[in-house]
């Protein structure tokens, strides 16, 4: 025989629908930012802008969007097989890359002015480092740092487990005659 609440779930829609729908809400607002602490755990901290671009937005009243966003975050995620190159050393695109490379080669010496020759010395040095890190790219690839994946997984298997405890319980307290928010 098959038992059910669905009448009791009904008369708890019909009197508290919109403080559920509202707490439901909020429940969920709560999920995507736990899932952005997690993936912000897991992620590999080079230079923090992977980490710092993890973020949430809401899709819709019942629906969140997490995910990081810079472009590299896939390359970290699913790693990039050998053969695949950076792009050139003057291509804008490998600024970002660039930027970092300097930062680590010339961390704690002064900077030069630009047309002298300790400047174009630096610059034929950061395009070698350059040069040196896309061969590597090219030969050996990326190793991958997955942070979005495991956290998806654990979601997948406690996500619809929380939220139906959490349903049945604003139910509970929708039908025993109290408010419908959180305990």
């Amino acid at each position: 025989m098959l038992t059910h609440n669905a009448h009791e779930i009904s008369v708890a829609l019909e009197l508290h629908g919109d403080d559920m729908e509202r707490e439901v809400a909020n429940e969920l607002n709560r999920v995507s930012a736990e899932i952005v602490r997690r993936m912000r755990d897991l992620a590999p901290k080079w230079r923090s802008n992977l980490v710092n671009s993890i973020d949430r937005r809401p899709d819709g009243p019942l629906a969140w969007t997490v995910r990081p966003g810079v472009e590299h975050g896939l390359y970290r995620e699913k790693g990039q097989r050998p053969g695949k190159h950076l792009p050139r050393f003057f291509d804008p695109a490998a600024k970002p890359i660039v930027d970092w490379l300097a930062s680590k080669a010339f961390t704690g010496l002064a900077r030069v002015r630009k047309g002298t020759g300790r400047f174009t010395a630096r610059e034929l040095e950061l395009r070698d480092r350059y040069m040196g890190l896309s061969w590597h790219v090219k030969r050996k690839g990326l190793r991958a740092q997955p942070f979005a994946e495991p956290v998806a997984l654990v979601m997948e298997r406690t996500f619809p487990l929380r939220m139906t405890e959490f349903v049945e319980r604003l139910v509970r307290e929708a039908n025993a005659g109290r408010s419908a928010g959180p305990a």
